[in-house]
């Protein structure tokens, strides 16, 4: 490829663009002409030097190693060393690669935005899960405390009914004693009038026993005369 050529390709690119930023503004959609181009490089700083690589692609990245007033040496990634024309040099990336670039970026944006909209699903999601959890909680937590409020009434039922318990063994107590007391206390008037009735008797015997010797002693005896 001459010197011409890659000109005219130079132009034409350069024509290309400005009839994409010449678009009108009342134009219902965008188009974008690609203006790749492929670069010879040569060995030496002139179109007469052989050609080491017949096509480097524009936007291709190299490094530079010495400018001349027309060309340049470069290095490519792989280590070639070659030289350029300087016009075809440019200290920026081309606006596709920043297009691509912007693209990729926007692309990894999308997924961090889907990854996030994912993890906020999830946190949604466990955020329900959570309230229906808690919700579960607190209705269990009511029911514990009615439950609670139950046994605390059963438990007091239990005191009062072990208290009256209590008393009642106490007054059982009494009673009982005042049984005993009442059995003993009959014992010892059933055994006084025992011996009370036994007194009687024995003081009516003795009694009998008496009249027995006084009444013939004191009965006047008859006289013989008036019997004979």
């Amino acid at each position: 490829m001459t010197r011409n050529q890659l000109v005219k390709i130079a132009i034409s690119s350069g024509a290309i663009a400005s009839c994409l930023f010449a678009i009108p503004s009342f134009a219902q959609e965008s188009r974008w002409i690609s203006d790749v181009l492929y670069v010879p490089m040569r060995k030496g700083p002139s179109n007469q030097h052989t050609i080491l690589h017949r096509g480097l692609k524009s936007g291709t990245r190299l490094s530079l190693m010495q400018s001349e007033e027309n060309w340049s040496q470069v290095k490519l990634e792989n280590g070639d060393i070659g030289w350029v024309p300087n016009q075809y040099l440019a200290d920026e990336p081309i606006a596709a690669l920043k297009l691509d670039s912007a693209a990729q970026k926007a692309l990894r944006s999308d997924e961090r935005y889907q990854q996030a909209a994912a993890q906020l699903k999830a946190l949604k999601d466990e955020n329900e899960s959570l309230k229906k959890q808690l919700s579960n909680s607190e209705q269990g937590s009511s029911a514990l405390s009615s439950e609670l409020n139950q046994i605390k009434q059963i438990s007091a039922n239990a005191i009062d009914l072990n208290d009256n318990y209590q008393q009642l063994a106490k007054d059982h107590q009494l009673l009982q004693t005042e049984l005993d007391v009442a059995q003993a206390e009959n014992e010892r008037l059933k055994k006084e009038d025992s011996q009370t009735w036994f007194m009687y008797g024995a003081g009516a015997v003795a009694l009998g026993v008496l009249i027995t010797l006084i009444v013939p002693a004191i009965r006047p005896r008859r006289r013989h005369s008036e019997w004979g």
